[in-house]
Parts: C-alpha cells; structure tokens; sequence
C-alpha cells in the first residue's frame, strides 16, 4: 500500500515539474517572438472611455508627436490611410519601448478626423488618461500612452 502511494505521488509530482517546465518554455518563446496572432483579439471587457461628445467641436490634428522615454521626440504626419504604432519593424510607426507591443495601436481616419483604437496589446492603450477599450476620437491636445511611451496629437 505504501509502495504504491510513493509510486503515485513521485509521478505526480513528475508531472508537476513537466506542467511547469512547459509553461515556462511557453512564456519565453513568447516573450521572444510574440503572440501569435491566428484571429482578431478577444473582446476585452469594457473600461472608461472618453466621451466622444465634447471632442467634435475641437479642431483636427495633422501631425503626431512621439516623446520617447529617454527624452527624444519624433514627429510623424497622419495622412491617407491612418498610421499603426507598435515595436516591430514593419509598422508605420516603430515605438522603442519594451512596454509597447509588436502592433499596439492605430490612429484611422473617422469621419473627417481621427480615432484611435488599440490592437489587443498586453499593456493597453491610453487616451488622456483613460483606457482605450473602442475606437476613440482623436482632437488637437490629446495625449496618448504606449507603455511608457507619450504621444502628442497636434494641429
């Protein structure tokens, strides 16, 4: 009886360790390549958001302000087809932030101006403070954070 309980619980504990090293080699394989992405992310559950209302009568930006975390800043025109921000080489934007996802964020034409909308990132999206859960009208004077990234909207 003893025999048989110490054999049960060494594979259990067995298959513990193996539970773990798989999880483990999972976190760092993602970590290195990043998710992948099959489908379009899951609906987060809903946040506070900025209201839209008071935003119409603000004036359009033209041009995106990007102030890195060490204290370089970079400019960047919204134009055409609107602008996707992320840390991988291939975005419109490439944002040098550890914090920030491969593609984080958009900035799409809405309606004669711009909104923004967060792409299922890790950390979130950040609009004034508030966190970006749906397309979010953009005005002149907005401030948007990625990880630790600040972004300026201006004119």
């Amino acid at each position: 009886m003893t025999v048989a309980l110490l054999t049960v619980l060494k594979f259990g504990l067995l298959l513990l360790l193996y539970l773990f090293l798989a999880r483990t080699l999972r976190a760092v394989v993602i970590d290195l390549y990043g998710p992948r992405r099959t489908s379009p992310p899951a609906a987060r559950p809903k946040s506070a958001a900025p209201a839209p209302s008071s935003r119409k009568s603000r004036r359009v930006p033209r041009e995106i302000v990007v102030h890195a975390p060490e204290g370089g800043t970079r400019r960047h025109g919204l134009g055409g087809h609107g602008v996707t921000l992320g840390r991988s080489p291939g975005v419109d934007v490439v944002v040098d932030d550890v914090y920030v996802s491969d593609e984080h964020a958009q900035i799409l034409p809405d309606d004669g101006g711009w909104s923004l909308r967060d792409l299922g990132s890790t950390n979130g999206t950040y609009l004034n403070g508030a966190k970006v859960t749906r397309p979010t009208p953009l005005a002149d004077g907005d401030q948007v954070r990625l990880g630790k990234t600040r972004i300026e909207v201006r004119r």
